[in-house]
């Protein structure tokens, strides 16, 4: 007696920039605001935490294709939020903790200080475009939540465009 085979075809949906990319950048913009407080004593293991959880939601390597391609742009052309996760990211190969769970983005942010032509090959697991990383960061909020002695507090971060920009897409 024969068996029929069943092949069962699983049809996955991919949409640039709403992938795992958008909230892996998320979180390491969370560790970075953090990490820009002048109060952050005692924050590292939340920093840490974003950090980690950054590291495991990046398996298509769309936060490291973004951090990559942000550190061939000159420093005068990045956004304030860009030049924020490059400070974070962006140090000296000398400085790079092996150990750290943010050592695969700190080496994406140095193979594209060498050359961002790169970016693309190298993290070609991510479909993603600069433009499309950049919305995914910006087109909703972010909340980080600062524990204090005597009570918490939750800062949120709101992206709109500046009226300049606003005046000129009108404009165009």
């Amino acid at each position: 007696m024969k068996y029929p085979i069943l092949f069962v075809v699983l049809v996955v949906h991919f949409k640039p920039g709403h992938s795992s990319g958008s909230n892996s950048i998320r979180e390491l913009m969370r560790a970075s605001l953090i990490t820009s407080l002048p109060f952050r004593k005692g924050m590292e293991t939340r920093i840490r935490e974003y950090e980690d959880y950054a590291n495991r939601l990046d398996y298509d390597d769309c936060a490291k294709k973004f951090l990559c391609l942000l550190s061939g742009k000159p420093d005068d052309e990045l956004d304030w939020d860009e030049q924020l996760l490059m400070s974070s990211y962006s140090i000296s190969p000398g400085q790079i903790d092996y150990t750290a769970p943010t050592v695969q983005f700190n080496v994406a942010a140095q193979v594209g200080s060498k050359n961002s032509e790169n970016c693309e090959n190298v993290y070609s697991n991510c479909f993603a475009t600069m433009e499309e990383l950049q919305k995914s960061l910006r087109s909703q909020g972010l909340s980080i939540d600062i524990e204090g002695t005597s009570s918490d507090c939750s800062l949120y971060f709101l992206w709109r465009n500046n009226k300049e920009n606003e005046a000129g897409a009108e404009t165009n």
